[in-house]
């Protein structure tokens, strides 16, 4: 065989086994490769809590609009309350399609600065403990929310990776500023917010 054709058959079996990689990896084929951009992806059917509030926490706005397509200016569908937990549909860069999981039936576009993927859990005062398994967990762990049936949410626990369903009620955006016994000159439901 000739050098020529030697390095030929080597290219072509390096293209070959480039292809065979990529398809293995779950990657395109080089043949499949092209110019055009590529499709938007299939939502993964994550669930994501739909955010009002601003870098600081605070509430911006109690309704996040839904868009019809995936663009600041386009227009709203409709809108969803803050708090309220969504599927994911579709992606599109920084852009994702949700479904409402809860409340009225809802879809539409939303920038992904409004969704959280993560969640905190809050108890119910005066310890704000979560009841989860045959335990509780501290004020403010942080979680994954799985699924949602009805008033019940099933969380992965990311410090443990521990799954369980826990009330929907204890399933917030934020950690609670204080939990625990009222000092003594300060009656229970009197909030003091502090800003520096």
């Amino acid at each position: 065989m000739t050098p020529r054709r030697k390095a030929v058959l080597v290219g072509a079996l390096l293209l070959a086994a480039a292809g065979i990689t990529l398809a293995a990896a779950g990657g395109p084929s080089v043949s499949a490769r092209s110019a055009t951009p590529a499709p938007a992806s299939t939502g993964d059917g994550r669930l994501v809590l739909v955010s009002g509030r601003d870098d600081h926490g605070l509430l911006a706005t109690e309704r996040v609009p839904l868009r019809d397509r995936p663009a600041a200016e386009a227009a709203a569908t409709g809108d969803v309350p803050d708090g309220t937990l969504a599927r994911v549909v579709e992606v599109r860069g920084t852009w994702l399609r949700v479904r409402a999981a809860e409340g009225p039936s809802a879809e539409g576009w939303v920038d992904d600065f409004f969704l959280r993927g993560g969640v905190h859990l809050v108890g119910p005062p005066p310890t704000c403990a979560v009841p989860f398994g045959d335990g509780t967990l501290p004020a403010g762990e942080q979680a994954i929310v799985l699924d949602l049936r009805e008033d019940h949410a099933k969380v992965r626990i990311n410090r443990t990776g521990d799954t369980d369903w826990v009330g929907r009620s204890l399933v917030r955006e934020l950690a609670p500023d204080r939990c625990g016994t009222p000092e003594p000159d300060e009656p229970a439901g009197d909030h003091h917010h502090h800003h520096d």
